[in-house]
């Protein structure tokens, strides 16, 4: 069993991640050689200047995948969206022209880093309200939670799920949100690891120093959950 990474940019040329087939396919290869062995793809959508509808997720889905199997590429792929939240989702959603998470209830929603912790909160209400059960995506990117780690422990509790990204557990966003990350993965408050990856260079599908960094942090068992088993669990074996 290998790496599950709900949270990253290579289907092909419809955001400002990968530009084509050729970059998709690379940083396929970049992604088994670090252990994955699943990927959610997870397009940008932000009402007004990107976005990818379901149906047309899937269907580059299917070419991505058949590209991957000549390549000799094992890994499998499940669709889905990080959502630039607006309180205008609910049409997008209802109607089934956003793609969700693997076509579950969980939608992975990202905000502006600077936007307030009410808005946030009340957000999360909002997409819960809506029937969807929302994952907050790259917590670490928001100063108001890198603020205060009771923000995170209030989206917890309400039953929010957590994101963080590889490379910022591994240090390459620096010591302030290494030791910020450290302190949620002793509390056991993260869900999910993303690659967030945009391209074979800056922004790569690296898991391996990540994972590292979380077997010394964290007992066995969190550590297999936050790799592996809650993508399962919640998103992958859950439909």
């Amino acid at each position: 069993m290998g790496y599950i990474d709900i949270h990253c940019h290579l289907l092909p040329g419809v955001d400002d991640g990968s530009s084509g087939m050729d970059e998709t396919l690379s940083m396929l290869h970049i992604a088994a050689e670090n252990g994955i062995s699943d990927m959610i793809f997870t397009p940008h959508y932000k009402q007004g200047r990107v976005g990818t509808p379901r149906e047309a997720i899937g269907s580059m889905l299917q070419e991505v995948r058949k590209a991957a199997r000549e390549e000799g590429i094992g890994i499998r792929i499940y669709p889905g969206t990080e959502i630039y939240y607006n309180s205008a989702l609910e049409e997008k959603l209802e109607s089934g022209w956003l793609a969700t998470m693997n076509d579950t209830e969980y939608v992975l929603v990202e905000f502006s880093p600077f936007e307030t912790f009410p808005y946030i909160r009340n957000a999360m209400d909002d997409i819960f309200s809506l029937g969807y059960r929302p994952i907050l995506a790259h917590v670490e990117r928001y100063q108001c939670m890198l603020s205060s780690v009771d923000n995170v422990r209030v989206l917890h509790h309400m039953g929010c799920q957590i994101q963080v990204n590889a490379g910022s557990v591994a240090g390459d966003y620096g010591f302030k949100v290494k030791h910020f990350l450290k302190k949620l993965l002793k509390e056991q408050l993260v869900h999910y690891v993303g690659t967030d990856a945009h391209n074979c260079d800056s922004r790569k599908p690296a898991m391996e120093k990540c994972a590292e960094t979380i077997r010394k942090i964290c007992n066995p068992e969190y550590a297999d959950q936050l790799l592996f088993e809650n993508a399962r669990t919640y998103l992958l074996d859950s439909r």
